[in-house]
């Protein structure tokens, strides 16, 4: 079967409801709402949204509800995203998550997984694993994924593994396994690098080299490490012009890696370009609000002097 995209995601779509408030509620209390917006959001929808914004040949497979808003699905396309797998499971409601923020930056999260928590029994989508060059699994049932990176590895395509912060509370050491034998490149940041390798029982992120070929481990800030097995990179944070909210950056930190990978560059400037991407998704709330192009990205970390 002939190639068609670069770039396959397996994750999430999902509705993001943001509700500010004056202080978190205690047990027991109720509390008004200062101010609500609703944004699209989810993991997968994130990165193969960004992915294609920046001109990366991208589809999403994903399960979502019979309510799945035609304006979401028409913002996907108009990104350039193949949304072909991604399919609507009658008797569910599409995935949401109910964030509560206060003003002093705490935070608390209510999340509806919809049709992608019963996965393992849906059907297999594999039509963006099998057209794809690169697959990219991020969160979501790895009974699933395992059964579509199976067939994927078989038909000789590279795959990424990102369970984010799925992997301290959905993974097994079972099922963590199962996934990584066939996963190249494995993204993270560092509690989750961390616990993925205390899972594997190797010592941190060089210890997972014995599984993938490399490890892409971001640390906010301090921008990330890139470990492959004849050493380690550090590559520098970039800095955005104004810092409003951190949801989303590290979905944007794919995305822009994968603009690097798609135009040939290798894993170190590709790290650098999803820096750079991950910039603008920290100046606005809204894991989709700021849809940078590469031309953007590749800009903002040139001035940055990241290069």
């Amino acid at each position: 079967m002939a190639v068609r995209h670069f770039l396959g995601v397996y994750g999430h779509v999902n509705l993001d409801y943001i509700i500010e408030v004056s202080r978190l509620p205690r047990p027991n209390t109720s509390i008004q709402i200062e101010r609500e917006q609703t944004y699209f959001g989810g993991t997968g929808a994130n990165v193969a949204r960004l992915a294609a914004t920046m001109g990366v040949d991208t589809a999403l497979a994903s399960f979502v509800g019979e309510d799945f808003p035609d304006s979401y699905a028409t913002a996907l396309r108009d990104s350039g995203v193949d949304i072909s797998d991604v399919m609507r499971v009658e008797g569910y409601a599409t995935p949401r998550v109910w964030i509560f923020s206060d003003p002093r930056g705490n935070q608390m999260a209510v999340v509806d997984q919809g049709p992608m928590r019963i996965a393992e029994k849906l059907p297999l989508l594999m039509e963006t694993a099998l057209m794809a060059d690169w697959v990219h699994f991020c969160t979501g049932r790895p009974e699933y994924y395992v059964k579509v990176a199976r067939e994927a590895s078989k038909a000789g395509r590279s795959i990424s593994l990102d369970p984010a912060q799925e992997i301290h509370y959905v993974y097994t050491a079972k099922t963590l396994r199962s996934m990584i034998r066939h996963a190249n490149l494995f993204f993270g940041n560092e509690k989750e690098v961390a616990k993925a390798a205390k899972m594997m029982q190797v010592t941190g992120a060089r210890g997972l080299l014995r599984h993938v070929d490399a490890v892409i481990e971001t640390r906010g800030g301090k921008g990330s490490l890139v470990h492959e097995k004849d050493g380690t990179t550090a590559v520098p944070a970039v800095k955005p012009k104004k810092l409003v909210d951190y949801t989303g950056a590290g979905d944007a930190f794919r995305s822009g890696y994968y603009a690097g990978l798609s135009r040939g560059h290798d894993i170190v400037v590709c790290a650098i370009l999803g820096s750079s991407a991950s910039s603008f998704a920290l100046e606005a709330k809204g894991t989709q609000t700021v849809l940078p192009t590469y031309r953007q990205v590749l800009e903002r970390a040139r001035k940055s002097r990241a290069f």
